[in-house]
């Protein structure tokens, strides 16, 4: 019984074949695509009209919630705005947190989209609803730099936090992606 069934699903799938061959066959050879009035389309087209707006990253805190003679712990959040009608996708946040324009932590909220293979770490961003988006960055203590840790105790530490945020609309068909740097010394 399922030699049968495989015989006629491959029959099935010659015939089909077969009939879309025919079909091309025939329109191409009946000017079929020639007879469309300028300015038809058969596929959608990506709008031009629209205009996305650049999206709007502010920092909103960077506070130092522990500190230890190993590590210390920083509450970092950021508010992201979609000023655009639609929404959109916010991919990832990269950042990078220096003290006294000393690089001293990394790092990334979310994932950036490739191919067709997508991350489950992004952000839909409605018209004019802020997001917060967050995360508690940990830094090791080296011993390189006893002067930071110092400040770090005191807390006294002069922050600069600068980074890139990437995002892209959510239509598939549009395929515009882009980004907006910042720089915040809270």
């Amino acid at each position: 019984m399922g030699l049968l069934v495989r015989k006629a699903a491959i029959g099935a799938a010659v015939v089909g074949l077969a009939v879309i061959i025919a079909v091309v066959a025939i329109l191409s050879g009946s000017n079929f695509l020639e007879k469309i009035p300028e300015g038809v389309t058969l596929l959608p087209q990506p709008s031009s009209d629209v205009i996305i707006q650049p999206i709007d990253v502010q920092l909103i805190d960077l506070s130092i919630l522990s500190v230890s003679e190993k590590e210390a712990n920083l509450d970092l959040k950021f508010n992201v705005i979609n000023p655009n009608k639609k929404p959109i996708i916010l991919q990832m946040i990269k950042y990078e947190i220096f003290e006294n324009n000393e690089k001293v932590a990394t790092g990334q909220i979310g994932e950036r989209l490739i191919g067709m293979v997508t991350g489950s770490r992004y952000f839909t961003l409605l018209q004019d609803h802020p997001t917060t988006l967050g995360e508690v960055v940990m830094i090791k203590n080296t011993g390189n730099n006893p002067e930071f840790w110092s400040a770090l105790y005191d807390e006294t530490v002069n922050w600069r936090v600068d980074g890139e945020a990437i995002y892209s609309s959510t239509t598939a068909l549009t395929g515009y992606e882009s980004s907006v740097t910042f720089s915040f010394q809270p």
